[in-house]
């Protein structure tokens, strides 16, 4: 694949099986643009077709994981028009849809303001964890308005309705510790660790068969949109694939032989 080393607003790295997604932008402390959103969709586009990527982590530069929006000089301007307004959410919820349904595992290394759409597409990574100095939330109800880029549809999944509402409600800047005691977060690292503990829990990852885990992550997410049943029946039809890849074949033999297995994603 032919990767940028940076694109519009994110630094790219590739290191092994892992890509590194930086956010930017020291002028807007991270904000999310078109433009960034325009990378995004590129760099998960290129990803998606490369087998040698099996995990990403995702983080910001500087004081800010992803400090909001920033959409000025975006294709749609006029935001008092609703038919103008739906059109910008379609595009930016599709982008964000693309990070969330990304099949392999994803990490946010949030090191700072996660608000608003920070918080959002936060949301859409598998584990997140959080630095000490994090701030974490939904801050429109401050401007009149509410999280619209897949929050509250997202965070309803992933938190209960409760906390949601509350987060929205409220408009709160949430510090690292409160944000994991309401399970937006896992963990909770003081700063100079932080990346250390994503690449931490990324390497185990990494051990791992990967296409376990993409069926795992697949099971997982689809899970919670079907009944019971459906999801069992799904279940059963996910583990009768497995046994034919060649990384499940490796995982048993290596298991049986007492070594450590090496698992090629086929």
């Amino acid at each position: 694949m032919s990767y940028k080393d940076s694109y519009n607003g994110i630094e790219f790295e590739k290191n092994g099986h892992t890509a590194y997604l930086t956010f930017n932008d020291p002028n807007t402390l991270n904000a999310l643009s078109y433009d960034v959103m325009a990378s995004l969709n590129e760099i998960f586009d290129e990803m998606r077709k490369d087998r040698e990527v099996w995990g990403v982590v995702l983080t910001g530069a500087g004081r800010s994981f992803i400090s909001g929006a920033n959409l000025k000089g975006g294709p749609t301007l006029d935001y008092f028009i609703p038919e103008a307004r739906r059109d910008d959410r379609v595009y930016i919820h599709n982008t964000l849809n693309k990070i969330a349904n990304f099949e392999r595992p994803t990490i946010a290394a949030i090191n700072g303001y996660a608000l608003g759409g920070g918080a959002e597409l936060a949301l859409c990574c598998d584990i997140r964890i959080a630095s000490s100095t994090a701030k974490i939330g939904f801050p429109e109800s401050r401007l009149g308005g509410f999280p619209s880029y897949t929050g509250p549809s997202r965070a309803v999944r992933i938190l209960g309705a409760p906390v949601t509402k509350e987060m929205i409600f409220t408009g709160r800047h949430y510090t690292a510790e409160e944000a994991m005691f309401r399970r937006f977060v896992t963990e909770v690292v003081e700063p100079e660790k932080l990346l250390d503990r994503a690449n931490e829990i990324m390497d185990e990852i990494l051990t791992r068969a990967p296409i376990g885990v993409k069926m795992g992550k697949i099971m997982c997410d689809r899970c919670a949109e079907m009944s019971y049943e459906s999801s069992l029946e799904y279940e059963r039809i996910l583990s009768a694939m497995l046994p034919h890849t060649e990384d499940f074949v490796e995982g048993h033999d290596a298991f049986l032989e007492k070594r450590k297995p090496v698992f090629k994603n086929n």
